[in-house]
């Protein structure tokens, strides 16, 4: 907790922080403009593109805290476990996500409502099938923590948003449409969206039984997003921890 709160604290009054209310008010007011619309298009819009940058940008802000002019001068030198040091950036990533997702989701579901009460279009997406899509996406989504976080420390900020958000969304879509999506991890938050959400990749409403996904696929999904988060933040951490002895 020590070394949470520290991780935590340094990005107090910062453009982090912002970033986690910024980036789904910016959805949401984008999908606005459809109010028939608005809850799948903000979704998707959210899942597909601009989900996927906010974590990049988030990983890639909260390594650079340490990384930038330093260059964890001021860590290294400290009696402290590096490999602690980047679980807590690992956790302050996750937490943020985490914040970021549920302001989407109050946002989406509050903004459906007013627009059902205003223009009588009904809420296309109910509130238990949007709290259960946006804890997917969530979990679908964890291997991408550590594994960002490694990538912005090893490329920087352009490379880290063009392979992830870049090439990672649209690697996403088109798997996502195929057979093979669960070989595919960019694939399956997409995947996942289109029985929960009725929502496919593409933005447009889900017919009966295309691209069925049965419940073992589900779980399997997030059970192997689970998996990937735990080994890609032991082998990351690994790696920064080595760093101690150069």
């Amino acid at each position: 907790m020590r070394y949470l709160k520290s991780e935590n604290l340094k990005h107090k009054r910062s453009f982090t922080r912002t970033l986690i209310l910024l980036a789904p008010l910016v959805t949401v007011l984008m999908t606005f403009l459809a109010p028939m619309w608005f809850q799948v298009n903000a979704f998707n819009w959210w899942y597909v593109f601009l989900y996927p940058g906010f974590l990049t940008l988030l990983c890639v802000l909260i390594e650079h805290r340490d990384s930038g002019k330093k260059k964890y001068q001021t860590v290294f030198p400290l009696p402290v476990s590096l490999s602690t040091i980047w679980r807590a950036k690992i956790e302050t990533t996750g937490l943020y996500v985490l914040i970021g997702n549920l302001i989407f989701l109050v946002l989406n579901v509050l903004g459906g409502f007013i627009i059902s009460r205003l223009s009588g279009f009904p809420m296309t997406i109910g509130i238990s099938s949007a709290i259960l899509g946006t804890v997917c996406i969530v979990l679908a989504s964890l291997w991408e923590i550590p594994f960002c976080l490694w990538l912005a420390k090893k490329t920087g900020l352009f490379v880290a948003l063009i392979l992830n958000a870049g090439v990672g969304s649209v690697l996403g879509v088109l798997a996502a449409q195929t057979t093979y999506w669960i070989y595919c991890p960019y694939g399956w938050a997409p995947r996942l969206m289109v029985p929960i959400l009725n929502i496919m990749p593409n933005g447009t409403l889900a017919q009966e039984q295309v691209l069925d996904t049965p419940p073992v696929l589900i779980c399997l999904a997030l059970a192997l997003s689970l998996l990937a988060f735990i080994f890609l933040s032991l082998i990351t951490g690994k790696q920064f921890a080595i760093q101690e002895a150069k």
